[in-house]
């Protein structure tokens, strides 16, 4: 629990993930992480997608868990995309152009489990003071 409560301090709830690259294109998703235990196996998140490029052109959006786009704009220099989805594991938004399988960019979402099956970190934490 102590974990827990130390990972939230150190973690923004709202990461934001900026990646650019040669190709002129910027894609940013916030929240990046989901943060599990075996109470809550997923997070159900409400995920911001936005992107900006350099030029005008046609571009789409993918993830790893839908087949095809998820959405796509034509003439346009940005745009964003908001979509609530419960994660249970880790997977990638990316920006392609016209042609498809090039990957202009892309943003991976994360998902950091805390508890573990090791019985040893079960155990009841003790204090020096404590006779039984």
């Amino acid at each position: 629990m102590r974990l827990l409560v130390l990972l939230v301090f150190l973690i923004p709830a709202t990461a934001v993930a900026d990646e650019a690259d040669d190709k002129g294109m910027q894609l940013s998703v916030k929240p990046r992480l989901c943060v599990t235990d075996n109470r809550n196996p997923s997070c159900d998140m409400s995920l911001l997608v936005t992107w900006r490029s350099i030029t005008t052109g046609y571009y789409c959006l993918f993830n790893d868990i839908v087949d095809g786009p998820l959405r796509c704009w034509n003439d346009d220099q940005s745009g964003q995309l908001n979509e609530d989805r419960s994660v249970t594991q880790n997977f990638s938004y990316w920006m392609t152009g016209a042609a498809f399988n090039e990957r202009l960019t892309e943003v991976r979402v994360e998902v950091l489990r805390l508890d573990t099956d090791d019985r040893r970190r079960r155990r009841r934490a003790r204090h020096v003071w404590d006779i039984n």
